[in-house]
């Protein structure tokens, strides 16, 4: 949980600074990108914890 919401922190913060250097306006943009960048890394780290604890059970 740490884990995804340290990411999902740098994800907002550094989105719409890239999306702001491509002169797209942040606050249209980042939000779409945000959001799907947000649930992949999510789901990649439960799922690479729950692949790495599978063999305890």
């Amino acid at each position: 949980m740490l884990l995804t919401l340290s990411l999902s922190n740098v994800v907002g913060a550094v989105i719409p600074v890239i999306i702001h250097k491509f002169k797209i306006d942040p606050a249209v943009a980042s939000g779409p990108f945000i959001t799907t960048i947000n649930d992949a890394l999510g789901l990649i780290i439960y799922f690479s914890i729950a692949t790495h604890l599978l063999h305890l059970l």
